[in-house]
């Protein structure tokens, strides 16, 4: 019963962040290509749209991934996010993938973000992206969705729990956007959480230990990560969590703390100047 009435809240908070957006923003320069299909089984759930500026220059590709407790939300959340990162630059891919439950779990996520790449670098030439510089962004409980994959390309291991062929390239660049990086902590709400999103078993699986990033001895191999975090973000502590787990397998990384747009502030509100900043920030030092 719990599950269903969390299901249905996921659901409802969707729609009420929608109506927060501010479409008046979205900028006519960027070309928009909605809900493009990257497996052909009719689900909206697989598709992606994409933002770009049509001037036929070659540029770096951002795959997006919106977040939702792994149970809720859809790419349209982070359109204005998607519209924004174009301006700057990116062919921005912003993707849907299955929720969670109470069919899915974490594990079809992992998958449908790995069948959505590669789609994306196949298709990449029509907008003129760039597959040598790709970039992923995953926001709250994407950030794991996001971690996972980038892991993917540097992680044999990993390939193999989750029956993926090699791969041949590598993200230049990862942005986590007030993470859900310590979605296993003990407490009994990420332990309904955590049944909920993962199969019978789970403790057991490998893809799932594979999941707890500071036993992962591949996460040393992740390229620069930027995370991002304010003052009214409710998972905050998380993000210093996991900046300290990056540090301590030496990975490359920047904790920005500013602002108090909140949990889903840069996905609400590109556009002000304190975010615009921020946007800058992540690009530069990707660079």
């Amino acid at each position: 019963m719990i599950n269903k009435i969390m299901k249905k809240g996921g659901e409802k908070a969707c729609k009420k962040d929608l109506q927060r957006l501010d479409y008046s923003r979205l900028s006519s320069s960027i070309t928009e290509k909605l809900n493009v299909i990257y497996i052909q089984d009719n689900s909206l759930e697989h598709t992606l749209d994409v933002y770009y500026k049509d001037d036929g220059q070659s540029k770096p590709i951002l795959l997006d991934i919106h977040g939702g407790g792994f149970i809720s939300h859809d790419k349209e959340v982070n359109r204005l996010f998607g519209n924004y990162m174009a301006q700057k630059g990116f062919i921005v891919f912003n993707l849907n993938y299955r929720l969670a439950y109470p069919v899915y779990n974490v594990f079809h996520q992992i998958e449908d973000v790995n069948n959505a790449v590669k789609f994306i670098r196949k298709i990449a030439f029509e907008y003129n992206g760039n597959i040598e510089k790709m970039c992923i962004a995953g926001h709250s409980s994407a950030g794991v969705l996001a971690v996972a994959e980038a892991l993917l390309c540097v992680s044999p291991k990993m390939r193999s729990d989750f029956n993926i062929p090699e791969r041949s390239f590598k993200y230049s660049g990862i942005l986590i956007d007030c993470g859900l990086m310590h979605f296993y902590k003990k407490s009994f709400a990420y332990w309904g959480m955590r049944n909920m999103v993962f199969p019978t078993g789970y403790k057991k699986d490998s893809r799932y230990k594979d999941l707890i990033f500071e036993d992962n001895p591949d996460l040393s191999k992740l390229s620069k990560t930027v995370l991002l975090t304010n003052s009214k973000d409710e998972l905050k502590a998380m993000t210093y969590y996991f900046n300290h787990v990056l540090s301590n397998h030496n990975v490359e990384n920047k904790l920005i703390d500013k602002g108090t747009d909140g949990h889903m502030g840069i996905i609400f509100k590109p556009y002000t100047e304190e975010n615009l900043r921020i946007i800058d920030d992540v690009i530069d030092f990707w660079r």
